[in-house]
């Protein structure tokens, strides 16, 4: 066997190896999710109801529809062809709802409803046809017509239940997406995600934002890593002089593998095709 043919042959198995590994990604069914079934906000205030793709999947060119069941029409909020459709929205929304185009490639579908009333209160339906037409998470707003703002002004405050909680939310190309949470907190504190040199990691989404019966505030804030020479990474609430803090370190092996992303495979088959090609037609060729 000739050189050609045992580096042929050495493509053809990492092929294979590519083949193999991802063939669970093409068989993985997206999820619709809301992480937040009920969400808070002041009449008056902005509020966001959040809805994401999981595992991530850029849903720029898909539908992507808020609907308010009760409500006729009942879309509160329609993308489709790449552009918001104003065509069947409820006259109640026109000018008050947006999603964050700049994050549709993450996966994140969250609706943005800007001056918010008491009759915006009700149940929201997540909904992406071009995904699936049987997901429809559900997203209650409840609206307080109190201004938190007008009542007493309170010291800042954090509860035992403040620390922060990590976990790892999916997949984002080559790197992983992890979620950082923390509850209890007064007023709103601000979350930042961290290197272990400490630099600040950029968020893949806005932060969300809860309050709840007795005005204490949840926040939540997603970022993508990649993986480092030791992959320790720290999220950090903090307001004034109070601060929580959380470390997690992340195994080498749970980082997602260079033959599991699509564009590898597509390469490698290329590749092994022409060298493939190449081989046959050494093989094929008469003996000088």
């Amino acid at each position: 066997m000739d050189i050609i043919s045992r580096y042929g042959l050495h493509l053809c198995w990492l092929c294979f190896c590519c083949l193999s590994t991802t063939s669970e990604d093409f068989s993985v069914q997206v999820q619709v999710v809301a992480p937040m079934t009920r969400v808070h906000a002041v009449a008056g205030g902005d509020v966001i109801l959040p809805c994401f793709l999981k595992p991530t999947m850029n849903a720029a060119s898909h539908t992507v529809e808020w609907l308010r069941p009760d409500l006729k029409p009942k879309e509160a909020h329609c993308y489709r062809d790449h552009r918001d459709s104003e065509e069947d929205q409820n006259p109640s929304y026109k000018r008050r709802t947006s999603l964050f185009k700049e994050e549709l490639k993450n996966g994140n579908v969250s609706l943005k409803l800007t001056g918010v009333t008491l009759s915006d209160a009700g149940n929201y339906t997540c909904f992406i046809p071009t995904v699936s037409r049987t997901q429809r998470p559900v997203v209650q707003l409840l609206v307080d017509q109190k201004n938190h703002s007008s009542l007493p002004r309170q010291p800042p405050r954090a509860s035992p239940r403040s620390l922060p909680v990590l976990s790892i939310e999916g997949t984002n190309g080559s790197g992983l997406v992890l979620r950082c949470e923390s509850e209890g907190w007064y007023p709103e504190p601000e979350l930042e995600w961290f290197d272990n040199n400490g630099a600040i990691l950029p968020a893949t989404g806005p932060t969300e934002t809860e309050t709840d019966t007795e005005g204490f505030y949840t926040v939540r804030r997603n970022v993508t890593i990649q993986q480092t020479d030791n992959n320790w990474f720290t999220c950090r609430v903090q307001q004034q002089n109070i601060t929580r803090t959380k470390q997690i370190r992340i195994p080498d092996d749970v980082f997602p593998k260079p033959c599991q992303s699509y564009w590898t495979v597509g390469l490698c088959l290329a590749v092994g095709a022409a060298v493939g090609a190449a081989v046959g037609a050494a093989v094929a060729a008469p003996m000088g």
